[in-house]
This record gives C-alpha cells, structure tokens and sequence, in this order.
C-alpha cells in the first residue's frame, strides 16, 4: 500500500529530527502527527499497523502540544516504530475489488 511507503517516509523524517535537535519543534511534530495520523486512520482501517501507526500520529500530536513530552528520545522511538510498522503496510497486500 502506498500509505505505507508514505509512513515509511515521516518515520524517517522523524528518527532524523530526533538525531538533529535543530529540527525538534513542536510544529514538527504536529504536522508529521497530523499527517500521519489521518493517512494511517483513513486508508489502513482494516490492517493493525494502520491503526498503531495512527495512534503514534495522535501521540506526536499530543506530543507537540505538551511541551513536557517534546525530546530526541521520543522522536527516535515513535520514528523507528513508524519506519517498522511504515514497512509492513507497505509490503501488505491489499484486496482485491
């Protein structure tokens, strides 16, 4: 699925901006949350890793609003989740009409 390959994509963005403390903003985290979330929701509802990868966008949102939980460490895991889950729904076979 292409959404897959997309999440694929914000996850690396996102492992990278949790490398690079210049790019730790919480609009990052919004946009990439909010993006992520709604493709994950939108297109992937019968598939699991649609559905974490959703929950990990409403996470980074969550995250980019509280300025507590904005740090490297939480981008570095929810971005190695995202390129996980980002690379099954993208090698997932999707159904047929």
């Amino acid at each position: 699925m292409w959404t897959g390959w997309i999440n694929l994509i914000l996850g690396v963005w996102t492992l990278i901006s949790g490398l690079v403390s210049g790019l730790q903003g919480s609009v990052n985290y919004i946009i990439v949350g909010i993006i992520l979330a709604i493709l994950s929701f939108a297109t992937a509802s019968k598939k699991w890793q649609g559905i974490i990868s959703g929950i990990l966008g409403i996470w980074l949102v969550l995250s980019g609003i509280v300025a507590g939980l904005q740090g490297g460490a939480n981008l570095i895991i929810v971005g190695i989740l995202i390129i996980i889950f980002g690379i099954l729904l993208g090698v997932a076979k999707g159904e047929k009409a």
